[in-house]
């Protein structure tokens, strides 16, 4: 299973149907609180995640998950230029960071070389 989890629900849409196109099964988390809880589902394989949320945001849920141990690959989207993967990369799940507009075939790519590679 493919975790998104982003406030932004026409990106949401449009990237669930793109993924489950491609054969991936996907849930979507509206909140940083919801993607905490889909993410300890031991089917998670991936999630793809933004940044800003409201509640527990991209970056406290990475800590979150990196207090509690959850080994899941992540791959960061954001519209913020500011971001750059060499910062995101001090979260030890962050595997790929995407600036937004993304396009589903970046994304699938991204994905696929999580899923291929063990997460650590």
């Amino acid at each position: 299973m493919i975790l998104i989890a982003d406030d932004n629900e026409p990106l949401t849409q449009f990237l669930r149907e793109r993924l489950e196109e491609a054969g991936f099964e996907v849930r979507v988390a509206r909140d940083g609180v919801a993607a905490y809880r889909m993410v300890r589902d031991p089917k998670c394989r991936a999630m793809l995640l933004g940044i800003h949320m409201p509640g527990v945001n991209g970056a406290e849920l990475l800590m979150l998950m990196a207090a509690d141990g959850i080994r899941v690959p992540v791959v960061v989207m954001t519209a913020h230029p500011d971001f750059d993967e060499s910062e995101m990369k001090q979260f030890p799940n962050v595997r790929r960071l995407l600036h937004k507009p993304v396009y589903p075939e970046d994304v699938r790519d991204a994905l696929l070389a999580c899923i291929e590679k063990p997460a650590g």
